[in-house]
């Protein structure tokens, strides 16, 4: 199956996926097929509440929760939910489901979530477990419109789409579609799983989630300040034209999660200009010294990148590298920090803490 390459323009993280297609105004040039980098929202440490809160959504029966009819306000348009919705499609790239099964709401359908084997993050898996998975929609250039119609939704969960502003009213003439608040890639993660929360009936079961995730990451932190405080990091990858490329932005959502454990994103690479998609730099071979930091991060798409980048003598000479103080990435692992939602932030802090504190001991 052939699928379209997209670079979203906001708050890019420095992981190379495959994902859905993407609306032409969000399409940027210089990606090469099969080879697609994240956009994700700055993973803020505080969140905006959704409107419309209301109780728990039912679970196969039972009594009407509190709160419905109910309408959410979005940037594509509104959600008009007259009852608790029972049968949940979503249609984003990762976030509208982990927020859903994170809040025990299983969609009967969804968007395959394509950088991973199985159709489904590690953590949405380890979430289910012995639960029946959703099915799995494919698709090539457009969503099956024909085929969600007919599984007949009660609510679609488009808040992780970057092709909404092009579906949403093929997607409304369905059912409720819920949209992003403000942006696809600019709406924080305790916003986006407030307004899924509010939109299934589980405002305060999300609520709840949300401060839970928060306080794990201040209690990761503060566990392990002696070793994080303080301590540089960079983060880079090799993009889709086989160049070094290295995150440049503060608020990208792979640095706020690392600048919540204590790390700060070094000034060498800060100071870059930006080049391709938004929020990173192109660095030159012979420049490869400038990801030097008490901390360097590397994401792989497989061995063979990991191959070239390691192989690589100036790569080698990095004072960090000398050290031991490199931490090599896997797809997964990044992009738990790069979509945070909240199920893949605990994943990202049981599988990276450890590697960085061991990381930052060699700095």
């Amino acid at each position: 199956m052939t699928r379209r390459t997209h670079e979203p323009q906001k708050g890019t993280s420095m992981v190379n996926i495959t994902s859905r297609p993407l609306s032409r105004r969000l399409f940027l040039t210089g990606s090469a097929a099969g080879a697609l980098t994240l956009g994700l929202a700055a993973c803020g440490s505080s969140g905006t509440s959704a409107p419309g809160t209301s109780g728990a959504a039912p679970t196969g029966g039972g009594a009407q929760p509190s709160g419905f009819p109910l309408t959410l306000e979005g940037a594509e348009g509104k959600t008009v939910l007259p009852a608790a919705p029972g049968r949940v499609i979503t249609v984003g790239f990762m976030r509208d489901l982990d927020e859903a099964v994170s809040l025990g709401v299983v969609p009967i359908a969804i968007t395959p979530q394509t950088n991973f084997d199985s159709g489904l993050a590690p953590w949405v898996e380890a979430k289910l477990g012995g639960a029946k998975a959703p099915q799995q929609l494919e698709f090539e250039d457009a969503l099956p419109f024909e085929k969600i119609t007919e599984l007949a939704p009660e609510l679609i969960l488009a808040t992780d789409s970057y092709s909404l502003a092009d579906d949403f009213a093929n997607l409304t003439a369905i059912a409720p579609t819920l949209s992003y608040q403000t942006d696809v890639a600019e709406d924080t993660w305790q916003t986006r799983a407030k307004r899924i929360g509010a939109a299934l009936g589980k405002a305060d079961v999300a609520d709840k989630t949300v401060a839970d995730v928060e306080n794990a990451i201040a209690a990761a932190k503060d566990k392990n300040k002696a070793a994080l405080a303080g301590k540089t990091f960079t983060f880079s990858l090799l993009n889709a034209e086989g160049q070094l490329a290295t995150i440049i932005l503060p608020t990208d959502a792979s640095a706020t999660f690392l600048s919540q454990l204590g790390l700060t994103l070094a000034d060498a690479v800060t100071s870059l200009p930006q080049a391709g998609p938004a929020g990173r730099a192109v660095v030159a071979q012979e420049n490869t010294k400038l990801l030097d930091a008490d901390i360097v991060l590397f994401s792989y798409r497989g061995d063979d990148e990991r191959k070239q980048v390691e192989g690589d003598r100036l790569f080698q000479a990095l004072p960090a590298v000398k050290r031991g103080a490199y931490v090599p990435l896997v797809v997964g692992e990044a992009l738990a920090m790069a979509f945070p939602s909240t199920l893949s932030i605990p994943f990202a802090l049981e599988a990276l803490v450890p590697k960085l504190v061991t990381a930052a001991t060699k700095a």
